[in-house]
């Protein structure tokens, strides 16, 4: 069928309605009325010749052929609002919110904010942090940038950074270590709540004694590095989150052997609706940088 026998009107409201399987839902979110949704649909399904929707006495399901073509016009709705996003706002501009992981926050995100205001001045930020996946995000915030395994099945989420950790510690510490050893005489700060460690990097790198070691356990990557910073111990950190941060001048990695994490930082589109231009411009930066 041709495509301009179809009105745009109709292919949102059949999106609206097969996302909330109810007419009186997309009726609201379009601000129409139930009786205009429903005769929309209908002049859609006559067109197309067969029936989108089962309409039972107090629920409707999409037909076979009805979810086939929900999933194709969805896509195409949102690749139309991104283009518009992209073409015709020149400058982005607005609020953006985003929940965010604390430490990602704080060592890999405020190094290179300055950058991303430079592109797009006019654009606000409004920063949420959170340290666990189980901290709720705001209603408000379309994006998230979490911690975790990525595997949430609700969500498409992308990984950021890669999962290595090695040792990192202050400089005179990592002088000592080098010339010396003696790891386990140091404190060992581990973060609580992750699923590697000391532990695993102690099995893959024995240094004997270990546990008569003596720990100091936080619960994030921050409280950790800000630690070992003061010299207090030495701490397992990604090196992505020490390049480019205020941690690169004070922290050294005294030996080269990492282990790999079962959790990394991931980005995540928190909602099915087409993102902001604020939100789209994020997202999209945030991936050029990370390359």
């Amino acid at each position: 069928m041709p495509l301009q026998n179809l009105h745009l009107n109709w292919l949102r409201t059949f999106e609206a309605v097969g996302r909330h399987l109810s007419f009186s839902k997309a009726a609201q979110e379009l601000s129409m009325s139930q009786s205009a949704v429903s005769q929309q649909i209908k002049l859609l399904e006559h067109k197309l010749g067969r029936p989108l929707f089962e309409r039972k006495t107090r629920s409707i399901q999409l037909t076979a052929a009805g979810r086939a073509y929900h999933g194709v016009v969805r896509e195409g709705l949102q690749h139309m609002e991104q283009g518009l996003n992209s073409i015709f706002d020149t400058a982005a501009q607005g609020m953006l919110e985003l929940s965010i992981n604390n430490t990602f926050a704080q060592f890999w995100l405020a190094p290179r904010l300055g950058r991303f205001h430079a592109l797009y001045p006019l654009i606000s930020i409004r920063l949420f942090g959170m340290n666990w996946e189980a901290d709720a995000p705001p209603s408000s915030a379309e994006l998230e940038i979490r911690y975790g395994s990525g595997n949430w099945p609700s969500f498409q989420a992308r990984r950021l950074l890669s999962r290595g950790l090695r040792p990192y510690c202050a400089g005179k510490l990592a002088d000592r270590l080098r010339e010396d050893g003696g790891l386990l005489d140091l404190p060992l700060i581990d973060v609580l709540g992750t699923p590697n460690g000391w532990n695993d990097w102690l099995a893959h790198y024995p240094q004997g004694g270990a546990g008569n070691a003596s720990r100091f356990l936080v619960d994030s990557y921050a409280i950790a590095a800000g630690m070992a910073v003061e010299g207090v111990g030495v701490c397992l950190l990604n090196d992505e989150l020490v390049n480019g941060s205020c941690l690169q001048s004070s922290l050294v990695a005294p030996f080269e052997e990492g282990i790999e994490c079962m959790a990394s930082y991931y980005l995540i589109k928190l909602h099915e609706k087409p993102l902001s231009g604020a939100a789209q411009a994020f997202h999209d930066w945030l991936l050029k940088e990370i390359g």
